[in-house]
């Protein structure tokens, strides 16, 4: 650097000093998908801060569409761009206010009032009002392919209440559904009132209320730059970089050679493979989202006694389902299938403490289903009272390697206690279909979990849910979610919950596996405040809309 600085001795000093930033922003190694355009500095002392690349799901090359209508929105079009009215987390269960600033239940439960934030403006300069709330769920009532939460389903109207207020009406008291109101996204009535159907607009110049707004797109590299006049001030990330990889193992490398500040993909062995390769600076954590379960098809008889059901949990060795499928990153489930440690505060505190965790003991399982007067035949094979095998089908889908290393040693481990299981991996779509039209006798399958345990409750046990593949129906299961549906009382909730839980620890109508983890990596060389274990204000998968706005608000440069 020295050198070239005498070798332009005779400017003036200032010329000099404005070569020495340059020169000095010129000495950095960057991510070799990041720019150098444009006439911020980057060296992260001193001036701006460097630009944040954020490692996406591998897609090959990036589809330009900001439309937050759309299942396939360029990444960050919800969050940064647009934004909710509230974002109610599922990995912290918190609450974080975006463009309402308080919401609150009225006419005993049937309608949902947002106060809206004051003073915020979209990006072109027009003011946020609350006509653009009440145009954004309109629009979705006139085009009901855009309204994917089904929101017109459980709505009856939504109304102007005053100028920064807006009141959401249903027929019937739904307060956990208040997630889908609160988190649609917000557009403005000046521009899309021309763009006809928004599930099929094309949206490449997007005009938000975000954090951010789009600097430039290539297929294989966009930018957003932090908006100056976001309401909230401007973030100190002010550049964020989006390159296309075309899998997990180009973006792996790109990870460990510290090109990408954050990234949601699973690597195998991350400690050697990545924590190693940076020990300072490269961290990962992978918290709880969901259950992997595995569902019985409870249209079988053999699989509607709970005898049966205990006993293949009995014999299931969690533990090595995690180490041997997913290098021991899935945590281990509970019982009620409460996603801990988010939800220990809605814990039955009368169910006993050793109940709470699954057990291994295959010599247990023979025995229950002996007791129950099961008998094993010349094969090994359990036989029922009436002369039907324990034997079963368990699907997975093709291709999900994780799923059918444990499909495979639950056959195994199975078999050993007298259950004899055949592993189908039919293709994703075949999959889908079976497992939805009970066309099927064991599979495993995800659960869907919201800000608290009530939908993972609501759509895997109600008599009508959504995801209640096992087809349990009980009326005092779905007694118990109306009642929590139907208050905002949080005692009256946790009851519900109660019930919940002794449902899946005296009857286990599904039998969870493992937690499913939300993949995240790290580096802390360039900023810091990311989400942790100890610190976990926020879904912290850079995938997870509108998460990564609540994330990129704590980050600081480092230097």
């Amino acid at each position: 650097m020295q050198r070239k600085i005498k070798r332009q001795a005779s400017l003036f000093l200032m010329l000099i000093l404005a070569l020495t930033l340059v020169l000095v922003g010129c000495s950095d190694k960057g991510s070799s998908a990041t720019s150098s355009g444009g006439s911020k500095d980057k060296s992260g002392s001193g001036g701006a801060a460097k630009p944040l690349v954020i490692g996406l799901s591998p897609a090959g090359q990036w589809q330009e569409n900001f439309n937050p209508f759309s299942p396939n929105a360029t990444g960050g079009t919800n969050g940064l761009i647009y934004q909710p009215l509230y974002y109610l987390d599922p990995i912290s269960g918190k609450d974080t206010a975006m463009l309402a600033t308080k919401y609150e239940w009225t006419n005993d439960n049937k309608t949902l009032v947002a106060t809206l934030r004051d003073n915020v403006k979209w990006s072109d300069g027009e003011a946020f009002t609350a006509d653009d709330v009440v145009f954004t769920f309109d629009l979705l009532k006139k085009y009901p392919a855009a309204d994917s939460n089904g929101i017109w389903k459980e709505v009856s109207s939504v109304k102007k209440q005053s100028d920064n207020q807006v009141a959401f009406n249903f027929d019937q008291a739904n307060v956990p559904f208040e997630s889908y109101i609160l988190g649609t996204d917000i557009v403005p009535q000046h521009i899309w009132k021309d763009l006809g159907d928004p599930s099929k607009a094309k949206v490449t110049k997007p005009v938000g209320t975000g954090p951010y707004l789009l600097e430039s797109f290539t297929p294989q590299l966009y930018k957003m730059k932090a908006n100056p006049d976001f309401y909230d001030g401007e973030y100190a990330v002010k550049e964020l970089q989006f390159p296309a990889y075309s899998g997990n193992d180009s973006e792996q490398l790109a990870l460990t050679k510290g090109e990408l500040d954050w990234a949601g993909i699973f690597i195998p062995d991350a400690d050697k493979v990545y924590v190693s390769a940076d020990k300072d600076h490269n961290k990962y954590w992978f918290p709880a989202s969901n259950n992997v379960t595995l569902y019985p098809n409870l249209t079988n008889p053999l699989l509607k006694d709970v005898n049966v059901r205990k006993a293949i949990s009995l014999a299931i060795d969690r533990q090595k389902l995690s180490d041997q499928a997913a290098s021991g990153y899935d945590p281990l489930p509970s019982t009620t299938a409460l996603l801990l440690p988010r939800d220990e505060k809605w814990i039955d505190p009368s169910i006993p403490e050793d109940k709470l965790k699954f057990e291994l003991n295959q010599d247990k399982a023979v025995k229950t289903l002996e007791d129950a007067g099961y008998k094993k035949g010349s094969d090994g094979i359990f036989v029922s009272p009436d002369g039907k095998k324990l034997s079963f089908t368990l699907q997975t889908v093709s291709g999900w390697t994780d799923w059918a290393t444990m499909a495979q040693l639950i056959s195994q481990e199975l078999k050993a206690i007298g259950i004899e299981i055949k592993v189908q991996q039919p293709e994703q779509a075949a999959y889908t279909s079976n497992v939805q039209g009970g066309k099927y006798e064991l599979a495993i399958s995800w659960t869907n979990s919201g800000p608290d345990p009530f939908k993972q409750y609501q759509d895997m046990l109600n008599s009508h849910g959504g995801w209640n593949l096992e087809k349990w129906n009980d009326p005092k299961t779905d007694a118990a979610l109306k009642q929590f549906q139907g208050t905002t009382d949080e005692g009256k909730q946790k009851e519900a919950i109660n019930y919940l839980q002794n449902v899946m620890v005296d009857n286990m109508p599904v039998i969870p596996l493992v937690n499913g983890p939300v993949w995240y990596e790290y580096r802390t060389a360039n900023y810091t405040g990311w989400p942790t274990e100890d610190n976990a204000y926020a879904n912290p998968a850079p995938f997870n809309w509108p998460a990564p706005a609540i994330v990129l608000s704590k980050l600081k440069p480092a230097n």
